[in-house]
């Protein structure tokens, strides 16, 4: 079952509001302290900036699927949990040294930029057959799922999160 471009706006916007919500509740010190955020050495910034770069990404693999070329991010997906892995701590470094008002700006922008490409989408681009062979992700609503989801949540990135980030919030009661 493909997900429509309605329900799939409907998910990340479910998501971003839980995610500000939590987000609201913070002070920017407490956005920035490190190893805060699912027991690990993520702050709520680079949580931040994690949900914001696979935004990025999203965009940039519609606009190579629209130049006829397999997206880069298709790559990583071949290799599976580790290429995801890897991405993740490459990018990870990128937000750790970016301010948070850098980050915050960031996730603005690509929230925006997704929305807007989703938004502005046909319906014949969004189940697209994309232009190489594909096993798992043949649409570009099922890549853009990919890109965008969770563990059998598609375009629900965010709620993979959620759970760390209101612990988090939790905490400081």
């Amino acid at each position: 079952m493909t997900v429509t471009r309605d329900e799939a706006l409907a998910t990340l916007a479910e998501g971003h509001g839980i995610v500000d919500d939590l987000v609201a509740r913070l002070t920017p010190e407490q956005l920035i302290e490190p190893k805060t955020i699912g027991g690990g050495d993520w702050s709520a910034k680079d949580l931040i900036g994690h949900l914001a770069f696979w935004e990025e990404l999203a965009v940039q693999a519609l606009e190579q699927l629209r130049d006829g070329t397999k997206p880069d991010i298709e790559t990583t997906f071949a290799r599976g949990a580790e290429g995801i892995d890897e991405i993740n701590a490459e990018h990870q470094k990128r937000t750790a040294a970016e301010s948070l008002d850098t980050v915050l700006k960031r996730a603005q922008v690509a929230r925006e930029a997704i929305t807007d490409t989703i938004g502005s989408m046909s319906d014949d681009e969004w189940n697209a057959k994309v232009p190489y062979k594909a096993e798992r992700r043949e649409t570009a609503a099922q890549l853009l799922a990919g890109i965008l989801g969770a563990h059998k949540h598609p375009f629900g990135h965010a709620f993979a999160h959620i759970p760390d980030l209101e612990a988090y919030v939790s905490s400081l009661r």
